[in-house]
């Protein structure tokens, strides 16, 4: 696994982005990360960047 440079927490989840963008989940029962793979989610070469998302929610949110 690559050095994390962003981590996500939620009130249940525990999430990291590596610098080669891989995603990945920590499995608390365990105490390991686990790698999330996107296979069957439709995503293609050239779709929509993983986080344009959350980019467009906050721009959303910081609009007047």
């Amino acid at each position: 696994m690559a050095k994390l440079i962003q981590i996500c927490a939620s009130q249940n989840d525990l999430f990291a982005l590596d610098g080669d963008g891989v995603v990945y989940q920590y499995n608390f029962k365990t105490s390991r990360w686990t790698r999330l793979d996107h296979a069957g989610d439709g995503a293609e070469t050239g779709s929509t960047p993983p986080g344009s998302d959350r980019r467009a929610a906050k721009e959303r949110r910081s609009r007047p």
